[in-house]
């Protein structure tokens, strides 16, 4: 089916939650599903639920969920953002912009409550989502969460700590200005993670655990990755340093 016979639009009944429990069964086995009732209430105080649907059929292949947290964080208006605590697209709908539309849809609805932040979670070693947040939405990290959600046995999870990048996507003019005389640096991620898990559990726990010191070395150093590459020479994020006088500090 063409992307143009897609809609994408806020939940507007219990189907439409009902849906999104369904998909996430699909997505993430059905241990791991958000309940009905917690994407109701999540939905009807504040919160931000966006599906995308076949237009004719109303057949819900990815959806959007966040609600609004406090932050620390200067550039935030308010002391507010939104925390995007779910996202996912059918298998066969990914990479057919799905998500990208649903995250555009995400911002514009964040930004009529008044907030310019928006932050979620993400495995750092998963490239197809750093290629997604970091590079093509502009994301940028500064804080690495070890083990965030404790063990988890879902189909993507299952036998490795939760670390986790905590993202921020800034909505406004707040964005990320870098040191221009800094250096760089380059922290390397395997391809394909999934498939080290599938055939070597030891050899993705290595991957887990060497990122992690470099990653939490780097930001303690006052590093952000600024950046996401993929070429030849293999898959890494890039770390800059921010300006002194970054609106975002």
């Amino acid at each position: 089916m063409p992307v143009d016979h897609i809609v994408i639009r806020p939940f507007e009944s219990i189907h439409d939650h009902e849906q999104c429990q369904a998909l996430q069964d699909r997505v993430w086995g059905e241990r791991f599903a958000v309940p009905v009732n917690m994407t109701v209430a999540v939905a009807h105080h504040g919160g931000i639920a966006i599906g995308a649907f076949e237009r004719e059929s109303q057949h819900m292949i990815g959806f959007v969920l966040s609600f609004v947290a406090m932050t620390h964080l200067p550039g935030a208006r308010n002391g507010l953002s939104h925390h995007s605590h779910m996202a996912a697209v059918e298998p066969d709908w990914q990479g057919r912009g799905i998500g990208a539309a649903l995250k555009q849809a995400q911002r514009t609805a964040v930004l009529a409550q008044g907030i310019n932040l928006i932050t979620w979670t993400y495995d750092p070693l998963e490239a197809r989502n750093g290629a997604f947040n970091i590079r093509k939405l502009g994301c940028i990290c500064r804080n690495y969460l070890r083990n965030v959600y404790g063990v988890m046995d879902d189909n993507l999870n299952a036998g490795l700590p939760t670390d986790r990048f905590e993202v921020e996507w800034w909505l406004d003019d707040c964005h990320p200005q870098y040191q221009a005389a800094a250096p760089q640096v380059d922290i390397p991620i395997p391809a394909d993670f999934q498939a080290i898990k599938r055939v070597d559990m030891r050899q993705a726990l290595d991957w887990r655990m060497r990122t992690r010191e470099q990653f939490e070395r780097a930001f303690s150093e006052g590093y952000v990755v600024s950046g996401f590459r993929e070429d030849r020479s293999g898959v890494c994020y890039r770390l800059s340093r921010l300006s002194a006088n970054a609106a975002i500090i």
